[in-house]
Formats: structure tokens, C-alpha cells, sequence
């Protein structure tokens, strides 16, 4: 048996309510890293289970999330936080791209 658990508060989902999904993601390249969560319209079992589904009872509990995700690197310089809506009212993409400068690389001493 599978059970649901909210990833803001913790609380267990019954199975007669209705709660909110999201797919989470984090991709780390050369110079940027970029998170980003997406909000479904509707409850969908197969992406429920999926490695990078999020869960919430609420939508306190979605903001909570997503604030504890996002919030102190949309502060941060050169951090681009986007809030893309797609088709149903409740579809909706949150990310955060920060840019990363390369290092440059050390120079070693030579040998006397």
C-alpha cells in the first residue's frame, strides 16, 4: 500500500480528498542551476507516484513549499525566479535559474 504524504507538513492523505500535485525538478549545469516545480489541474495516481512528484493538502501548504524552495535564492543577486501558468487555472511552473560564473582556474607556482 502506498501512502500520500503532504512535502510541506507531513500529514497523510485519505483517500476521499482531494489534494494537489506538482512535479519537482533541479537541474545543475556549467553556469546555471535551475529548480523548478510545476502544479497539475488534478490528482493523477501514475504521476503521484512518480520519483519527482510533490504532494500538498493545501494550497498553504503548496505556497509554504515552494516558498521554503524558493524564497531566500530569489533574493540572492543574479537569481531569475519565473511563474509560468499553463491550460487549467491550476496548472502553473515556478522556477529559479541562478547563474553561475565559471571558476577561473588556479595557476601553479613553479618550482625554484
Amino acid at each position: 500500500m502506498i501512502e500520500f504524504v503532504c512535502d510541506s507538513c507531513s500529514r497523510v492523505k485519505d483517500q476521499t480528498e482531494t489534494w494537489i500535485l506538482g512535479l519537482a525538478a533541479e537541474a545543475v549545469g556549467v553556469t546555471a542551476a535551475r529548480r523548478e516545480v510545476t502544479i497539475l489541474p488534478n490528482w493523477d495516481r501514475e504521476r503521484a507516484v512518480h520519483p519527482l512528484g510533490v504532494h500538498f493538502c493545501s494550497e498553504e501548504c503548496k505556497e509554504n513549499y515552494i516558498e521554503k524552495l524558493f524564497g531566500n535564492e530569489a533574493e540572492e543577486e543574479g537569481v531569475e525566479r519565473i511563474v509560468t501558468r499553463t491550460g487549467g487555472p491550476r496548472t502553473k511552473t515556478v522556477r529559479a535559474v541562478k547563474r553561475v560564473e565559471a571558476r577561473k582556474p588556479r595557476r601553479r607556482k613553479k618550482a625554484a
